[in-house]
C-alpha cells in the first residue's frame, strides 16, 4: 500500500463522522456542565440573599430588643437550612457580625448560633480528617466564642497540618490569654515568622501576666520556639532570663544569635556590654552590627576603648555603628571622637551623618 492510499484510508469519510460525532460531544458535555454550574451558582446566590433577609431581621430584633429571639422556621428556610452550603454561609455571615460587637450584642450572636444548631457542623468540621475543615471548625468555635471547647482545641496545637495548628494555637491563646503559651512547652511542629506575628498582635491586646514557662521555651529543641521566647522576653522586658538569653550567644544558629543579641538590648544590665563585647570578635557581619547598635543602648564610658578600636576595621558600616554607639552611651568618648574625626577624610564624613541624625 502506497503512503497516498494510507492518507486516504485515514481521512476516509467514516473516519471524519466519527471524529466530529466525538467532538461535538464533547462540546455538548462542557457546555453542559457550564451551564449547570451557572445554574447552580445562581440558584444558591438567590438562596444565600433569602436568607439573608431573615438573618437581618433575627439580628436585628436581637440587638435592639436585648433579648433572647425566637426563632421560626419557615418551610422554604428549613430547605435551605438543610443544606450544609448554606448553613455555612450563615455561620459566616454571624463571625462578620460578630467581629463588629462586643458585650451583650455580641453576646446575641453567639445565642443565634447556638440555637440555629450551627455548633454541630463546626464541631463536625473540627473532627473532619480534612485538614482544611479541621481548621476552619476550630476557627468558627473560636469566633463565636465557645469555651467550653478550649481543650479540644488545644489538643491541635502540635498538629501536623499547618493551618490546624495555627488556628489552634491562635483560639487557645484567644480563650486563655497568656497561659495560653503554654502549648510552646511542647511544640514540636516548626512556628514560623508569620504565625509569631499573629500570636504577638493577640498578646499586645492583653494585659501582661507571668509566664513561668519561658525559661522552658528558651531551652526547646525547637528552634522557632526559642526565637518566639527571645521575642517575648524582649517586648515584656523579662529581665529574669537576662543570663539565659545571654548563653544562646553561643548558639550555631546565626538567626538564634540575632535573636538573643536584640533582646539582650532590651533587658541589659551591668554585665551585658562586656558580654557583647566578648561576643563580637567571633560574630557575623551583621551581627557585629548589631552588637554595635545595642552597645548604644546598654553601653557605658566603659566600652570607650572598645568602640574607638572599632575605627580601624575595614568596613565603613562599622564604623558608622560604633560612632551612633558612642554618640549615644558616652559623651566624652564622642567629642573626642569627633577630634579624631577632623584628621581622617572617612571618619569626618561618617560623623557627619551621625551628627545629622543627632540633629533630626
Amino acid at each position: 500500500m502506497t503512503g497516498q492510499q494510507e492518507i486516504q484510508n485515514f481521512i476516509s469519510p467514516e473516519r471524519l463522522y466519527a471524529a466530529a460525532a466525538f467532538f461535538s460531544i464533547i462540546t455538548l458535555a462542557v457546555v453542559a456542565m457550564i451551564y449547570i454550574r451557572l445554574y447552580i451558582k445562581k440558584k444558591t446566590h438567590f438562596g444565600h440573599a433569602r436568607i439573608t433577609e431573615q438573618l437581618n431581621e433575627w439580628i436585628s430584633e436581637a440587638l435592639l430588643e436585648e433579648t433572647t429571639v425566637n426563632i421560626t422556621m419557615q418551610p422554604w428556610l428549613m430547605q435551605y437550612f438543610a443544606k450544609e452550603v448554606h448553613r455555612r454561609y450563615v455561620t459566616d455571615s454571624l463571625i462578620n457580625a460578630k467581629k463588629n460587637l462586643k458585650g451583650a450584642a455580641s453576646n446575641s450572636i453567639v445565642d443565634l448560633y447556638l440555637k440555629l444548631g450551627l455548633k454541630k457542623d463546626s464541631l463536625n468540621r473540627m473532627r473532619s480528617l480534612v485538614w482544611h475543615k479541621k481548621a476552619r471548625g476550630i476557627y468558627e468555635l473560636y469566633m463565636m466564642g465557645q469555651q467550653d471547647m478550649a481543650a479540644e482545641i488545644e489538643r491541635h496545637t502540635n498538629s501536623w497540618f499547618e493551618g490546624v495548628r495555627a488556628e489552634a494555637q491562635t483560639a487557645t491563646v484567644g480563650f486563655k490569654g497568656f497561659a495560653g503559651l503554654e502549648f510552646l512547652s511542647i511544640l514540636t511542629q516548626p512556628l514560623n515568622e508569620w504565625q509569631q506575628l499573629k500570636l504577638l498582635e493577640q498578646l499586645h491586646k492583653l494585659n501582661v501576666e507571668e509566664m513561668p514557662g519561658l525559661p522552658g521555651w528558651l531551652a526547646s529543641p525547637n528552634l522557632q520556639v526559642q526565637i518566639f521566647a527571645l521575642k517575648i522576653a524582649d517586648i515584656y522586658n523579662q529581665f529574669h532570663v537576662h543570663d539565659q538569653v545571654a548563653e544562646l550567644l553561643c548558639a550555631d544558629n546565626e538567626a538564634l544569635r540575632t535573636q538573643a543579641i536584640k533582646t539582650l538590648g532590651r533587658i541589659g544590665n551591668e554585665e551585658t556590654a562586656g558580654i557583647m563585647r566578648d561576643q563580637y570578635r567571633q560574630e557575623t557581619q551583621g551581627n557585629k552590627k548589631l552588637i554595635l547598635r545595642q552597645l548604644g543602648m546598654v553601653g557605658s564610658d566603659l566600652d570607650r576603648n572598645f568602640l574607638m578600636e572599632r575605627m580601624n576595621e575595614e568596613d565603613d558600616g562599622l564604623k558608622l555603628e560604633a560612632m551612633r554607639a558612642m554618640a549615644q552611651c558616652d559623651a566624652e568618648g564622642w567629642d573626642e571622637l569627633l577630634s579624631l574625626a577632623n584628621d581622617n577624610t572617612v571618619l569626618n564624613s561618617i560623623s557627619k551623618q551621625v551628627l545629622y541624625e543627632l540633629e533630626q
